[in-house]
């Protein structure tokens, strides 16, 4: 997580629209309008509050698909086996995934693949539509299938707000 949120930093200091957009959508979410104590706005920090905000997920999950948080993921094969697509991998060979090229085919993600844009995960009401968490990674750690899937998604939004 100290490396998401190490990214997201980054771009928020770099897209200062980024940051104003985010600020407004947390203020609103919070019902926050003047300066307040760092007790009280993180009382309004709610599970509610966090589920009215669609553009900070979008704009976390764009800043994942650009810098995964394990950006290349290398695998020694324990057995022959053929891949998807029918290639052959013997046991001893390494496959590398590398989610950080992935996410920047522009054949998948558009001409402006390698842009943060985080408009593109969210449909045309402005809601956050995460992608098939099976289909891809960096998001397929975060699945339903994990006991505490939206962990790390709380916590993150919840240390982003605060910050």
């Amino acid at each position: 997580m100290a490396v998401t949120l190490s990214w997201f930093f980054y771009m928020l200091c770099k897209h200062p629209s980024l940051q104003e957009k985010l600020a407004r959508e947390i203020k609103e979410a919070t019902k926050t309008k003047d300066s307040i104590s760092i007790a009280e706005f993180t009382s309004r920090v709610t599970e509610e509050a966090l589920d009215k905000m669609q553009y900070l997920p979008a704009a976390l999950t764009e800043t994942l698909r650009l810098y995964p948080a394990v950006p290349e993921d290398p695998n020694i094969c324990c057995s022959d086996d053929i891949l998807p697509g029918g290639f052959d991998v013997k046991k001893g060979d390494v496959v590398c995934f590398l989610p950080y090229s992935m996410r920047r085919i522009k054949i998948l993600w558009g001409v402006d693949a390698e842009v943060l844009r985080p408009d593109r995960w969210l449909d045309e009401n402005g809601v956050f539509q995460p992608e098939n968490p099976s289909n891809s990674l960096p998001f397929r750690w975060n699945t339903p299938l994990t006991t505490s899937y939206k962990e790390p998604e709380i916590t993150s939004k919840s240390w982003q707000e605060t910050l």
